[in-house]
Order: C-alpha cells, then structure tokens, then sequence
C-alpha cells in the first residue's frame, strides 16, 4: 500500500528529511516528485519554497485486509481533518489580509472533497502578482502551513478572483494554438516556464492531438514544456535524448575577413 503526503520546505533535502520523519522510514524508500518551486511577492514570509509530493510504499503489507473495514474507519478522521483544515486555513488567511491592510472577502469551503479558499475584492489583484507568482507562493504558504499541523494530506486549492480558471482557460487556447503552429511549421515550439500546475494543463489540453506530443525539458524554476511533431520525437530527434542537430539550410560561407568567399588563384 502506497501512503503519500504532499511537503513543502526551503529545499529539497529539507523536505524530504521531514518525509522520512514523518512516514518514520529511511531516505532510501522515499520516491518523491517536485510539484512546484515559488519565490515571489510573498517572500518575506517565505524566502524559498519548493513544493513536493512524496510517497513510500508499505513493506509487506497485506492484501486480505477488509477494505470496507478500513475505508469505515478512516472517513470519520479524513472528515474531521478538512473541517480542521478549514479552520485554520481561515484563521490563516484572515489573519494575513489583515496584516497586509487589504480589502478582499474570505471564503473557505470544502467542495468535492477538496478545500478551496477563495479571495475577492477590491485588492485581491495583490494577491495574485505577475503571471500568479504571487498567489503561488501563497498557496505554497498555506500547505506549509497545514503540514506542519500534520495535515498536509487535505485536497487543496488557493483562488484569487477566479484568477485559476482564467488561466487554466488561457492555457489551453495557447497550447491548441502553438500545436496548430507546429503542425504547419513541422517545427517544434518551447514555451515559457511555467509551474508544475501549469505544465499538466498542457499536457492535458494536448493528449487527444494525435500528431504532437509534449515533454518537458530544464530544471525548475526554469522548466517548461516543448510541443513537437509525435514522428519527429519517436525517430528520436527530441532534445537530450540521442537526435543530431539538424543542419543550417543556409551554412554561412567560409572566407576572410568579412565573411568574403575565397577565391582560387589561376
């Protein structure tokens, strides 16, 4: 049985030495995934933060337990952790725009099993930055937070103003559009850099795009998604992974000073 828990440190070797306390295991068993890295508006709170989700798998657990048992008494808990995952969600939130002298009006709520909290108001736009930076870091903030009440397993998601479905839709206009682009260029298109939540809408948006595929390539924060024809990558032609570099359509000639031909004498 895999267990898993989602952590957020100043690094990470920070969080996954909390993992390891945490699951009560050795680093060695660890398996884990950077979800995000955020440094933003809010980094007076938080001067770094990387977010990751880390997971380890029971030894010998066994496969005849009662499940209907165990689901029975787990909801009761599970139940009572969001309510006090909302509590101090609130408490947090409120206590923040406060501080920060902002205008903007609460709302935390659990729907479909997850918490959302929802800011709006006069002076949400604050709180979301540039390209979401800002709201981010403060959903990084929030999960810190709720980990280190030992509830960092609650389904969460931080809004500002409806920010998050804008730009989820935003994405996945420009990821059928670049994929429009690379289908009639038959070349392959990098995008900016974006979170991790960023990159799966990408993904997503371009799974029923049989022609292309996406990957992604650097390292966080500077990672981002490339959209490239499917053919192209399955000949092995994708950065870092074995192609040759296509040659120059228009090799620039070879001379002297200036770039002049040479000529032959005679």
């Amino acid at each position: 049985m895999k267990r898993s828990v989602e952590v957020s440190g100043k690094s990470l070797e920070e969080v996954l030495e909390r993992a390891s306390r945490y699951f009560d295991v050795p680093l060695e068993r660890l398996g884990y995934e950077v979800l995000s890295e955020s440094k933003g508006f809010l980094s007076v709170f938080v001067p770094r933060m990387v977010k990751v989700r880390v997971w380890v798998e029971d030894e010998g657990a066994s496969e005849s337990w009662d499940e209907g048992a165990v689901e029975f008494t787990k909801k009761p808990d599970e139940k009572r952790n969001k309510e006090e995952a909302r509590e101090v969600v609130r408490g947090f939130l409120r206590e923040l725009v406060s501080k920060m002298g902002l205008e903007v009006t609460l709302s935390v709520e659990e729907e479909e099993g997850v918490v959302r909290c929802t800011l709006d108001g006069k002076d949400a736009g604050v709180l979301i930055g540039r390209k979401g930076d800002t709201l981010e870091a403060l959903e990084v903030l929030v999960r810190a937070l709720l980990t280190r009440r030992g509830l960092g397993e609650t389904p969460l998601e931080v809004d500002v103003s409806g920010y998050r479905k804008r730009r989820e839709e935003a994405l996945r206009k420009l990821a059928e559009r670049m994929a429009r682009k690379v289908l009639q260029e038959k070349k392959k298109v990098r995008l900016a850099p974006m979170s991790a939540r960023e990159r799966r809408i990408i993904h997503t948006a371009l799974k029923n795009y049989p022609e292309v595929t996406t990957y992604s390539i650097g390292e966080e924060p500077h990672r981002r998604v490339v959209i490239d024809l499917k053919t192209r990558t399955e000949s092995g032609n994708k950065d870092g992974r074995g192609g040759k570099r296509p040659r120059r359509s228009n090799p620039r000639p070879r001379g002297g000073e200036g770039g002049a031909p040479r000529t032959r004498e005679g």
